[in-house]
């Protein structure tokens, strides 16, 4: 009988840990990561999981379509640009966000809502990104920012579009926490132009995705390509490295067309057959597991 219960024990001990094992196995997932702007044909390369698209106007949403299409198969994960980036589109001649502008720019994403709402729901948006950097706009005075409550109303009608989706903009965590219904703010680092206090790439996006989920937001950390002047063994070791921070949510890299800048893109890089370089990239998907 001793013996008997003894064995029952034992089972419901290795039946405990089976459970407890299956369940972490369940919990693990990983964060999106890849590039901004990278083409379907490059979309999984590396075994990519993200990127950053943009759309405007009609013809844009007509892709948009195909581009979620595409994603859901290829297990991609994206956030959506939508409209203009320029901050100064929106703008009336007090310089205030007009929401009459946001609408009739958003006006051919917001007709297709029903359509994208699905791949909403099952994750393959991740998030939509609205401006590039309302808190310094580009061609526009130094110090100037968008009025954090009323790019919240561009938000908050966003919201009221798409449902229950991720809504944020290329701003840092700082001015995003002043942003009603903001979801996630961004960090974009380059080696050569590290802000004063921070040593490396990676402490950078450490401080600003910890002060992001203080705020209650998601982070997505970038490190640049196009515009880095830095040897692609030391990128992919500070791109696996910034994965691995566990505040951070969505890994990317700007790039843009070579002819643009003088450095390689992310999908440049990743053609380097190095086998110092291949195991950083190797080593990415594991480091972006949480």
């Amino acid at each position: 009988m001793v013996r008997c219960c003894g064995a029952l024990s034992r089972l419901i001990w290795l039946l405990g840990i089976v459970l407890i094992v299956s369940g972490a196995a369940r919990s693990a997932e990983t964060i999106p990561w890849g590039a901004m702007y990278t083409p379907n044909e490059h979309l999984t390369d590396a075994g990519m999981t993200g990127a950053i698209k943009a759309y405007r106007g009609p013809r844009g949403a007509e892709e948009l379509l195909e581009d979620l299409d595409f994603a859901r198969e290829a297990g991609v994960r994206l956030i959506l640009t939508l409209g203009s980036v320029a901050p100064a589109t929106y703008l009336d001649d007090e310089r205030r966000l007009d929401m009459a502008a946001v609408e009739a720019e958003l006006a051919p994403f917001f007709a297709m809502a029903q359509s994208i709402r699905p791949f909403i729901d099952d994750g393959t948006v991740w998030g939509i990104r609205f401006l590039d950097e309302p808190h310094d706009p580009a061609d526009l005075p130094r110090g100037f920012e968008i009025d954090p409550d009323e790019l919240g109303e561009a938000y908050a009608l966003i919201a009221a579009r798409f449902g229950d989706v991720r809504i944020g903009s290329t701003a840092p965590p700082a001015y995003m926490a002043r942003v009603p219904g903001a979801d996630f703010a961004s960090g974009q680092i380059v080696h050569g132009r590290l802000p004063s206090g921070y040593g490396e790439p990676v402490d950078f996006h450490r401080g600003q995705s910890e002060l992001a989920h203080s705020a209650g937001l998601a982070y997505v950390a970038s490190l640049n390509a196009n515009t880095n002047g830095i040897d692609n063994l030391t990128f992919f070791r500070d791109y696996r490295m910034t994965c691995a921070i566990e505040t951070v949510d969505f890994a990317t890299s700007w790039q843009w067309p070579r002819g643009h800048h003088p450095q390689p893109s992310f999908s440049e890089r990743l053609l380097d057959a190095d086998p110092e370089v291949r195991a950083e990239i190797d080593g990415i998907p594991a480091a972006c597991t949480r």
